[in-house]
């Protein structure tokens, strides 16, 4: 065996560099308010949830149920009372959806905190 030095090369054609960096100053109180914001739309995403599940249970009240009189309440005070609360949950589950569609994303955060806003979603 041969403590011979075997040297390889490589040809290199174009060197590409992505070093450029951004410095981005910002008070804490500032970034404690971008963050809570933000926090506040990522809760909201999952907003529509319970109202979509009060509709769903409603709706299967108005499926298997027939409004009788009881506890001193005739059945067709029990089916406006159902309807009241249907059409209220549809309401709340559409606000929510809404609510929805102004989604926030790491990159709006970024953004909200280089603008030093808190409502940048």
């Amino acid at each position: 065996m041969s403590n011979d030095n075997i040297t390889k090369t490589v040809i290199v054609d174009d060197v590409h560099e992505n070093t450029s960096q951004e410095l981005i100053s910002i008070t804490s109180d500032k970034l404690k308010l971008a963050l809570l914001e933000h926090l506040r739309c990522i809760e909201d995403m999952k907003a529509w949830q319970t109202p979509a599940s009060l509709v769903v249970a409603v709706a299967l009240v108005f499926a298997t149920s027939t409004f009788k009189d009881s506890f001193g309440i005739k059945g067709d005070v029990w089916l406006a009372f159902f309807m009241f609360l249907m059409a209220a949950f549809v309401v709340w589950l559409a606000l929510s959806l809404l609510k929805l569609r102004r989604r926030s994303s790491i990159d709006a955060l970024i953004e909200a905190i280089k603008r030093k806003k808190t409502n940048g979603h």
